[in-house]
């Protein structure tokens, strides 16, 4: 699934409501819950990555995988497949890549 966001979005200004209303429902309902779900994790979207022109910061990513556990149960099993994100410098506003890994998997 592809959900687009306007460019410059935040979690709170382009990222949440779609998640929460087509990306979760799209992950299980209540006539089908999956075995294994498969994230490709498009890192690209932290802000201080320049290709994606978002502004997503490190927790946020941390954020979507807890609401994405929290809708889908401890039962389902999640894959996360690096997409893109290209931000190693230390120190970048919201976090570079390593921070969003991080985020993720805590």
């Amino acid at each position: 699934m592809t959900v687009p966001v306007a460019v410059d979005s935040s979690w709170t200004c382009g990222f949440e409501s779609p998640f929460m209303s087509k990306v979760l429902p799209f992950c299980s309902s209540l006539e089908w819950q999956p075995d294994l779900v498969i994230v490709c994790a498009g890192y690209d979207a932290l802000s201080s990555d320049e290709l994606a022109s978002c502004n997503l910061v490190a927790a946020d990513y941390g954020k979507m995988t807890r609401l994405l556990i929290q809708h889908l149960g401890e039962d389902t099993k999640i894959i996360f497949g690096l997409e893109g994100g290209y931000q190693l410098q230390d120190g970048a506003p919201g976090g570079n890549l390593c921070d969003a890994v991080v985020e993720t998997i805590k």
